[in-house]
């Protein structure tokens, strides 16, 4: 999978030296309407994580500070601003580093987030589109998970599904002027069927792990081949490689070839991954036979991403709208389906939602202190006695609980 990355990023950057544009975007931006348009982008987050993994976050994160950029910097999307400042100098910049965009794409509503994106795109010196949609504070429906696929229209109200649907509308016209070529609206629906494909063969695998005895897979495994499928969905080679997952990991529960053979535990991550250091989700399987089974990526990628409908634009308008308002009863739900005894996330992943949602359902939380892309904030030793310290005075004492009230 990584190979492929690299060969796909290497074939990126010489479209864009031939005179192509390519498109800096956000994660929660239609990827799928750029895909109609056969027009390369890179996801600023995808990003951010393969600067992070190649362990160069402590340099850029040293340049945006000494260029008077607050220690408190929302990190996660912003190593590619840093690199932007940094304008080539590093000499082994990740992967050749990032050519200069036509435009920068931004899907986030807080308000936070878009003067980033603005500071961004000035940087580069290139155009910024916000798609920033109204939030109505409105929670989804409880288990909106069993109708989000085909029954969207009832999960947001009307007008906020119609005032996306026009932005993307006007995002439409300038991809049209960047590209030279009309929307098809027929080619969208394509790519938006590829989409749903993946996401059908994506719960084929959610299924396995949930059922199998002892998880077939690592977390720090499955993270990097979710995402790099997830950011080329819409593709064949997406639906083949998540086809190529699933039959990996249905031959190694036939085989009965668990990631951990004593697994005792399991636990789920909650928010973006570790990216500085995914080794971390196997730390303490020889010592506690814990074991990371469940993350946002695969989750939301079944249950949030699917659409279906005649047309495609809001369908995918609908999707949006959505994320944000999804309830915590769905992490609670995903956790508890999947056998977790807790769930472990950072202090930027965490809130009082999720806090409660978790106390509720009795399901211990660990939150570490640490960057989920910034280097500099790892602490082993730290980390180490935090989880050893959450497993011993949270999690077993409550599985003593409830087999007690189970007896009782």
């Amino acid at each position: 999978m990584r190979g492929y990355q690299k060969e796909w990023y290497a074939n990126l950057r010489q479209r864009v030296e031939g005179g192509e544009p390519f498109l800096l975007v956000e994660a929660m931006t239609p990827h799928e309407i750029f895909e109609s348009f056969d027009i390369p982008f890179v996801t600023n987050e995808w990003w951010s994580g393969i600067v992070a993994a190649k362990r160069l976050s402590p340099y850029y994160f040293d340049l945006l500070e000494q260029k008077g950029f607050s220690k408190g910097l929302e990190r996660y999307c912003a190593l590619s601003l840093a690199g932007a400042i940094d304008n080539g100098a590093h000499p082994e910049p990740a992967w050749g580093g990032l050519p200069k965009p036509a435009m920068y794409v931004q899907g986030m509503p807080e308000a936070t987030r878009v003067e980033f994106g603005e500071r961004n795109a000035a940087e580069m010196g290139v155009p910024f589109i916000s798609l920033a949609q109204p939030l109505t504070g409105k929670p989804m429906p409880l288990r909106w998970w069993e109708t989000s696929r085909h029954g969207w229209e009832a999960l947001c109200p009307a007008w906020q599904i119609d005032y996306l649907q026009s932005q993307y509308g006007e995002l439409i016209k300038k991809l049209e002027e960047i590209t030279g070529r009309k929307f098809d609206s027929e080619k969208l629906r394509e790519v938006n069927e590829l989409s749903n494909r993946q996401q059908r063969i994506f719960e084929d695998i959610r299924n396995m792990i949930i059922t199998s005895p002892k998880s077939p897979v690592a977390l720090s495994e499955m993270l990097g081949n979710v995402m790099a499928i997830q950011w080329q969905r819409g593709t064949q080679w997406a639906v083949d490689a998540a086809t190529s997952l699933r039959d990996e990991i249905r031959a190694r529960v036939d085989a009965q070839q668990y990631t951990c053979p004593n697994e005792e535990y399991r636990f789920a991550w909650y928010g973006p991954g570790l990216w500085q250091n995914t080794a971390f989700y196997r730390m303490f399987e020889e010592s506690y036979g814990a074991v990371f089974v469940q993350s946002i990526y695969m989750s939301l990628a079944i249950d949030a991403y699917p659409r279906y409908g005649a047309d495609t634009v809001r369908a995918l308008a609908s999707r949006y709208c959505a994320f944000g308002l999804y309830t915590m009863d769905w992490q609670v739900h995903e956790a508890l389906t999947h056998g977790c005894e807790g769930i472990v996330t950072v202090k930027a992943s965490v809130n009082g939602l999720l806090r409660a949602a978790l106390e509720r359902a009795d399901i211990p939380l660990l939150v570490l202190d640490i960057d989920l892309v910034d280097g500099r904030t790892w602490d082993e030793e730290a980390v180490k006695q935090a989880m050893g310290k959450f497993i011993e005075e949270q999690v077993k004492p409550r599985r003593a609980r409830l087999a007690e009230q189970k007896a009782g």
